[in-house]
Parts: C-alpha cells; structure tokens; sequence
C-alpha cells in the first residue's frame, strides 16, 4: 500500500519539522544562556554561605574552603560548576544537606510529576476508592 502523499508534502513537513526544531533549540539556547548570565549566588547568599562556613557550623571541609575563597584562591562559581580542584571539599556538606532533606526533596519530585502528569491530562494520585 502506498503512501497517499506526495513527495512535495513529504518534503514539506519534514522541511515544517525542521523549523520547529530549529526554533525549539533557539528557545533552548536562549533560556541557558539567560541562566548563564546571573549570577549563581547573590552577594547576599555568597556572604551568608561564607559566614556560616567560616564559623566551622558547616564542617572542616567547608571552612578550608571557604578560606581558599576568601583568600583568592577559588571562586564559589567554579565550586559549583565542578571547575574547581577543592570542589570535594564541598561534597561532605552537600551529602549532609540530601541527608536532612531527603523527605523534602522526595516529596518535591512526586509534586512535579504529579503537576507534569495533570497538565497532561493524567491523574496519578488521585484518590482510589477503596473496597470495603
């Protein structure tokens, strides 16, 4: 059985998929380079995070750290964007921090897939009746 379109409308939806996917990659582009241009810290954040690590209430690692960024040696940016050689110093601290707050994130991640599901249409938790 033959495929009932023309060569012409083949090639004009493959060129329409095309476009589609040359906007979707622009759009894309577009959003990682405007999360690119802030800053990954505000300078608040940058001097609470420093303060707490320089007091040792984060551990020994994060306040090596933080003398390494305050003495010019290392910049939090490269910290976190795995840049940096004393990025393992900040591992310990961020195990603690999924520790304390995995209940928290589990719960964040089930709200959005709940959300993605019901925007399309599926509804996963709703409430099942039960048999007696």
């Amino acid at each position: 059985m033959d495929d009932p379109r023309s060569q012409a409308e083949i090639l004009a939806a493959i060129s329409a998929a095309r476009e589609d996917l040359a906007a979707s990659l622009a759009d894309l582009q577009a959003t990682v380079d405007q999360m690119n241009a802030r800053p990954l810290l505000s300078d608040e954040e940058k001097e609470a995070l420093e303060e707490q690590a320089a007091s040792g209430d984060l551990g020994d690692d994060m306040k090596t750290l933080v003398e390494k960024i305050r003495g010019g040696e290392d910049t939090w940016e490269s910290v976190f964007s795995g840049e940096s050689p004393n990025g393992a110093l900040l591992q310990g601290h961020l195990t603690k921090m999924v520790e304390e707050h995995q209940d928290d994130l589990a719960l964040a991640f089930e709200e959005l897939i709940e959300e993605e599901e019901e925007a399309k249409g599926n509804f996963l938790f709703d409430e099942v009746p039960q048999s007696d």
